[in-house]
């Protein structure tokens, strides 16, 4: 029943103030053509979730965006407590979940695992795209069955979607991380006109009136594991404040301009989308 209602409200406030808002955010499925990451030398089909930011106002605007991603693969949270016969926590990164992970997981063969298990071929999934409250912003998928859950455990899926794309931006880039190069939050230096616009913009939405910019990001993993996957964002405004500190909870204002562009706080519009691999 909670699920109907959300979708209701959902479809509802979409109708309402689809010509109102001055942001609009459009989610859109797009086939590509790539390598297969299995084998180089094969070219097929690669699913894209398209997310497009439209400006329908007449001023020039900027806003934090909805989702970062490691060399164009989607960034999934998944905590399990390490298996100790393994984990050595003075050679394991500091209990770093996904150094440990790395360290004990043969990534092709597993995969290959989940290309042949097929385990969630009859599964429907939620992609819950939430907007950032510190610097990462992480996919979760949430099972359609536990949708109505008020308390929902992160599913095991998670962590088989993580794998697999650690596995794929680390392998096909070369070993480039850029979770590495962000900080856990933002300090007070991070949050100015100029710190924006030349070292951390890359987390911000920029936008000329009237205009459209895509973000794209590669669904290789769902493709691996197989299901059927409606993705949707979760939030109600762009918020005139970053979060920069877990010990009192506190916020920085955003610069008012950043250049030619307006800070926008406010509400938009956006849909759901679902795919069945």
């Amino acid at each position: 029943m909670k699920k109907l209602f959300f979708f209701l409200i959902l479809q509802l406030f979409t109708i309402t103030v689809l010509f109102s808002q001055d942001i609009s955010i459009n989610l859109s499925i797009r086939w590509s053509e790539r390598s297969y990451i299995l084998n180089t030398d094969s070219i097929v089909k690669c699913p894209e979730l398209v997310m497009s930011y439209t400006n329908n106002s007449n001023n020039d605007l900027y806003f934090r965006k909805f989702s970062h991603y490691r060399n164009g693969f989607p960034d999934f949270q998944y905590f399990e407590i390490p298996d100790f016969h393994y984990y050595n926590p003075m050679e394991d990164e500091g209990c770093d979940y996904r150094e440990y992970c790395k360290k004990h997981t043969n990534y092709r063969k597993t995969i290959r695992g989940f290309v042949e298990n097929e385990q969630y071929k009859d599964e429907k999934y939620y992609i819950v795209i939430s907007l950032p409250i510190v610097n990462y912003k992480y996919w979760e998928a949430i099972n359609e069955k536990v949708w109505d859950d008020d308390e929902i455990e992160s599913d095991f899926i998670n962590k088989k979607l993580m794998i697999i794309n650690d596995y794929l931006s680390d392998s096909i880039y070369d070993n480039i991380d850029d979770r590495k190069q962000h900080k856990e939050y933002f300090s007070a230096s991070d949050i100015t006109e100029e710190a924006i616009e030349k070292r951390i913009n890359s987390q911000f939405m920029f936008l000329k009136a009237g205009k459209t910019r895509e973000d794209v990001y590669n669904l290789a993993c769902f493709d691996i594991v197989k299901g059927t996957y409606t993705f949707v964002l979760k939030g109600d405004f762009f918020s005139n404040s970053i979060f920069t500190g877990w010990c009192d909870n506190a916020h920085l204002p955003l610069p008012e301009k950043v250049g030619e562009y307006k800070l926008y706080a406010g509400g938009f519009t956006s849909n759901s989308v679902t795919v069945t691999f």
